[in-house]
């Protein structure tokens, strides 16, 4: 048997587990960042970007002892020094958590009065420096209404601001999303009392049943979503991006034991006069092809755990000695998770029985009928 067909089946699990563990390092990395700013739930209308944010619903979020806070989301044109781009922006009160943004906060602090917090792409694309009162920042929303249009101010309502921090969460974020203080929120899109976007809560401790009297009490109108529901386009991503690695280290997989089949099929081929010795002695072609069957097995499943020990070792020495860097200051996330062993087990036994299973059915027909009698 070529020790190259076992190498490969080592190998080959071996890169398996490592890049599956990798992806899920950088998952549960970037989810990390997303879950600051995505509060545990979310009720928003389903009529509208806003509702009248009642004092009949202000009282059953107290009574039952809810953490929430409430916020404004809509887009907004930024502009500064001749330069513009089109944000989210999220004006959130004083009970937004300062603990989830602090943490992901690169320059300057949170939001004050009439400040505001960018991602560092923003700031890099625009110019943008913080706490620079010489050169504030100015926001534009659109008016509703009829008639003749003679100026910008006919159809737009400005606020100006100075950036107070600066934050990194991912490249989408960073470019896009702007935190703002509530009032200035209110004001930017001139909203009446009460009226808000939506309701933030971080509750992440609620059971399945709160969370449905929670829907039945704001009804249909509303949507209660959780995190992965909030985020469902990142995660639909996310799952897409790990399902294609999966494929294509699958297909690696499958070309190492194609070289395992090739070494089977050649050992049958050097042996032929000894399986019919074989035969002649008694045994059957079914009995034949079951010792190729689970010797190619064997070898699968070998290769698969000495695999997914040596690419465990390579995982924890990343973990504790940082051998690979994304930048000087940030070693290269990994996650050893047991689905992730699970799946490259599963995948490498399998795989390795259905080759086996062909080395057997070839051997079974490869034998001359001549060599039963």
């Amino acid at each position: 048997m070529s020790i190259l067909a076992i190498l490969g089946v080592v190998v080959s699990s071996a890169a398996m587990i490592v890049v599956l563990s990798g992806f899920s390092g950088l998952k549960n990395y970037s989810l990390e960042f997303i879950s600051s700013v995505s509060p545990d739930y979310k009720i928003s209308s389903k009529k509208g970007k806003t509702f009248v944010f009642t004092q009949e619903m202000q009282g059953y979020l107290a009574e039952n002892g809810f953490y929430y806070y409430k916020a404004i989301e809509d887009k907004a044109l930024f502009s500064v020094k001749n330069s513009s781009q089109i944000v989210e922006v999220r004006a959130v009160d004083e009970k937004f958590p300062r603990k989830n943004i602090d943490t992901i906060l690169t320059d300057g602090g949170w939001v004050n009065e009439g400040g505001v917090v960018i991602g560092w792409g923003l700031a890099y694309d625009l110019g943008v420096a913080v706490n620079d009162a010489l050169n504030p920042v100015t926001f534009y929303s659109p008016k509703p209404g009829k008639g003749q249009v003679f100026s910008e101010k006919d159809i737009l309502r400005s606020r100006k601001a100075v950036v107070s921090g600066v934050f990194n969460l991912n490249e989408d974020l960073n470019s896009n999303l702007v935190f703002t203080d509530f009032s200035f929120g209110k004001n930017l899109f001139d909203l009446k009392k009460d009226v808000i976007s939506s309701i933030g809560l971080y509750e992440s401790s609620l059971n399945r049943s709160k969370i449905n009297d929670l829907s039945s009490y704001f009804g249909k109108n509303f949507r209660v979503e959780d995190k992965i529901q909030q985020n469902n386009s990142l995660y639909k991503m996310l799952r897409t991006e790990e399902a294609a690695i999966y494929f294509i280290f699958s297909l690696i997989v499958v070309v190492a034991l194609f070289n395992m089949f090739g070494a089977l099929i050649m050992m049958v081929l050097e042996k032929r006069k000894n399986l019919k010795t074989m035969m002649v002695l008694g045994l059957t072609k079914r009995e034949i092809g079951k010792i190729f069957l689970y010797q190619g097995w064997i070898i699968s499943l070998f290769g698969c755990v000495s695999g997914l020990a040596i690419g465990s070792v390579l995982l924890i020495l990343q973990s504790n000695f940082s051998l690979f860097m994304i930048t000087p200051s940030l070693p290269y996330p990994i996650s050893i998770e047991a689905v992730n062993y699970i799946v490259v087990f599963g995948t490498v036994s399998l795989l390795g029985f259905i080759t086996s299973l062909a080395v057997s059915f070839y051997v079974r027909k490869s034998i001359p009928q001549t060599a039963q009698q």
